[in-house]
């Protein structure tokens, strides 16, 4: 399965939106030509329907897949692709790039762009708020084109603002301000038309929180911290948004029920049977007749603390006695672990058992199953897989938090900081305030709530790049699991394990920006390749 997937762009306005009263005027023709998607707001709403499955179509398959390059996800297939670009069996080079998007992002950028261009040209029976906001959605969608892209590459990207002239290939790359700026001011012209709600019918529409939630996220990849807050302080004064009071029951939400989620920004809903998804199938443990693709690893369930505060340490006798006792409750909420109770059993991932350990795909090599995200309600080992529906979530209220705690950490506004970061803990449950006597200290506390907060979705390893710190946590390291033997007497013993087989893991420094394509550089005259991979 690619790392990156290629996007079709079908109109899945009942998918994305659950809105299926919008149809085309019928006319008496098998052609419709341009100027029909013009002639009314009806019409226009089906070509911006196109755009939403940017935001998410696979449930969260692709923020598994990108967590799985990190040291908090191991899939379990010793040849699976992640495995071999983490252990060097892929490299990346500008010929051949498993992490690339350059290809997919113009080609949005360029659908983007047709689509302003006709609404610029031929919208003129669409009042102008409807233009206006019609044109903040696209802006949105062709920020966040480019935000992807900026991840990548380097926001030192070819900046289109309008269509360019027919056969004209030769563009000259921005300067990283400029690329951080065209972004900036695409999601400021969206949060300025979008509108600050929408009615129920069409929920997972863009407001205007999506577009400072978005701003806020780009901002802090760019290190331009005060946007970074701007963006978030806006956001709040809409007085929309709050944490859900449960974290695990956040992840169990299903459009149906249409429940009160002040936790959402931008969502994208499900609807069984027909539009519904298969991830459970895919990574649910064997016990519940899952394939059980990918497991967390030691490294990421070692991270959740006891729930008084302290940190988990496999040195400490009790805590390796009994390991998964007393942890915080975001553990109990995103890990299946051995001994634990699940859809009616006993999860057993101990060697032997029915989800238990071994080395070679089908079953965990690590010790463990991710829980959050899994619909647990259905005993699947019983009833089978049924279309999964529960909600992918683009973007929520706890990462604005933690984006405002870093921001402000790096404005040495450490009161506000350490506000923020609480305020995520308080919901998971603990009670004692967090404290940091320098940047350097807080920012080992944030990094390690993001890590265990936003996990399994699908920005641990874009997170290790922007801080600089994955040659250091993924070069020349290995991700490690627990063996677990169960005696005869019934206990078990813990013994931690290589979960990538002897190898070390592979990460030069210039994987912090990726190449750009041969293909480009070849057809495009007023562009280089960066000098670290010439």
């Amino acid at each position: 399965m690619n790392i990156i997937r290629q996007i079709k762009t079908g109109l899945l306005a009942s998918l994305v939106l659950s809105v299926t009263a919008c149809k085309v005027d019928p006319e008496l023709t098998n052609v419709y030509p341009e100027d029909v998607q013009w002639s009314s707001e009806a019409n226009m709403e089906l070509g911006l329907n196109k755009f939403y499955p940017l935001i998410g179509q696979t449930y969260y398959t692709g923020k598994v897949e990108d967590d799985a390059l990190s040291d908090i996800l191991k899939m379990n297939a010793p040849n699976a692709q992640q495995n071999l670009l983490v252990l060097g069996s892929i490299i990346i080079t500008p010929a051949a790039n498993a992490l690339g998007n350059w290809d997919w992002g113009y080609t949005w950028v360029r659908t983007c762009n047709e689509f302003l261009d006709g609404l610029h040209k031929k919208g003129g029976k669409l009042s102008e708020a409807t233009r206006q906001r019609a044109e903040a959605e696209v802006r949105f969608f062709r920020a966040y084109v480019y935000f992807e892209m900026a991840k990548r590459y380097s926001a030192s990207l070819i900046l289109f603002p309008e269509l360019p002239a027919l056969g004209d290939n030769n563009h000259a790359r921005s300067t990283e301000a400029e690329g951080w700026d065209f972004i900036a001011a695409d999601l400021d012209y969206a949060a300025q038309y979008l509108p600050p709600t929408v009615p129920s019918s069409l929920k997972g529409k863009l407001t205007k929180g999506a577009a400072y939630g978005l701003k806020a996220r780009a901002m802090l990849y760019a290190k331009r911290w005060k946007a970074a807050t701007d963006a978030v302080e806006a956001l709040d004064k809409l007085n929309q948004y709050d944490l859900y009071p449960d974290y695990g029951g956040l992840f169990n939400l299903k459009r149906s029920g249409n429940p009160t989620n002040k936790e959402s920004i931008l969502e994208f809903g499900y609807s069984s049977p027909n539009f519904g998804y298969s991830f459970d199938y895919f990574y649910c443990p064997p016990g519940d007749k899952g394939y059980a693709q990918v497991s967390p690893t030691e490294d990421l369930v070692s991270a959740y603390q006891m729930a008084d505060g302290a940190d988990f340490n496999w040195n400490n006798p009790a805590h390796a006695a009994d390991p998964y006792t007393n942890r915080e409750p975001r553990f109990y909420a995103s890990i299946l672990y051995n001994g634990t109770s699940w859809k009616g059993r006993t999860v057993q991932t101990f060697e032997g058992g029915t989800d238990g350990w071994a080395v070679g795909g089908g079953t965990t090599c690590t010790g463990y199953y991710m829980k959050k995200l899994f619909d647990g309600s259905v005993k699947t080992q019983d009833a089978g897989f049924q279309p999964g529906e529960l909600t992918f979530y683009f973007m929520r209220y706890a990462e604005v938090l933690l984006i405002y705690a870093e921001a402000c950490a790096e404005q040495n506004r450490f009161d506000d900081a350490l506000k923020a970061l609480n305020r995520v803990r308080h919901r998971a449950g603990f009670t004692t305030d967090l404290v940091a006597g320098s940047k350097d200290e807080f920012m080992r506390l944030l990094r390690h709530e993001r890590m265990v907060e936003l996990a399994f979705e699908g920005h641990r390893f874009w997170d290790l790049r922007r801080w600089g710190l994955a040659t250091t946590v993924l070069n020349g390291t290995n991700a490690t699991g627990t063996k677990i033997v169960k005696k005869t007497d019934g206990t078990f013993t813990y013994t931690k394990v290589d979960v990538d087989n002897g190898r070390k893991r592979v990460y030069p420094e210039k994987y912090n920006r990726l190449p750009i394509p041969s293909s480009e550089i070849s057809r495009n005259l007023l562009i280089s390749q960066y000098d670290e991979w010439k």
